[in-house]
């Protein structure tokens, strides 16, 4: 792989999810790319599966893997729209209704990350079933206190693949504007190709 130009990460942005719709073996498919909100922070855990083998008495060997990814997103204020089509939750005349042991749909969660130079990571994690949203709710005093959401996702392999993530960056010569570009326009069933065609929200022409 070619040698990134040096620059550091600054800002979490645009955060995005979109249903798996279904994750066989000869694929995974995804539902619409629906926003999130607006990101303030994304705690990214690995999960990690380890072992060691002892002989004579010492270490001889020991191995670790990754087995899954937890998240921890905080953003400003979830969509009312985006909390009912994850957690399935009915709604009659505006009102939405929140029964206990509703299960979350599995989604793909991505954001973007702005770096000193201009340039952006880009980060796809492929398949998670998100835990009921936590909200931190203030009473505002002598200054005015905003309340926040935050989401906890398990995000286990892929059936189809084995795959927990996809991400890229900017700052690498090997991706190109196109790649870039196509990131967050649909699901992500597979890496964008280098030679993605995006298609413009204006005219709905296809351009390189």
């Amino acid at each position: 792989m070619k040698t990134s130009i040096t620059t550091y990460r600054i800002n979490i942005k645009n955060p995005v999810y979109a249903e798996v719709l279904s994750d066989e073996n000869e694929g995974t498919t995804y539902g619409e790319v629906k926003s999130l909100g607006e990101a303030q922070q994304a705690q990214i855990t690995a999960s990690v599966a380890s072992g060691q083998l002892y002989g004579n008495g010492v270490i001889v060997d020991s191995s670790a893997m990754l087995a899954g990814l937890s998240m921890v997103l905080s953003t400003t204020k979830i969509p009312i729209e985006a909390q009912v089509d994850i957690y399935n939750y009915e709604v009659n005349d505006g009102i939405v209704q929140v029964k206990a042991g509703v299960k979350s749909k599995y989604i793909a969660v991505g954001y973007e990350v702005e770096q000193t130079n201009g340039s952006r990571e880009l980060v796809w994690l492929l398949k998670g079933r998100p835990q009921p949203i936590n909200s931190d709710v203030k009473q505002s005093e002598a200054n005015i206190n905003y309340s926040t959401d935050s989401i906890t996702i398990d995000f286990v392999r892929r059936k189809s693949d084995g795959m927990l993530k996809y991400f890229a960056d900017e700052a690498n010569p090997e991706l190109t504007k196109a790649q870039a570009d196509a990131w967050f326009k649909e699901g992500p069933s597979k890496p964008v190709p280098a030679n993605k065609k995006v298609i413009d929200e204006n005219d709905q022409s296809e351009t390189n």
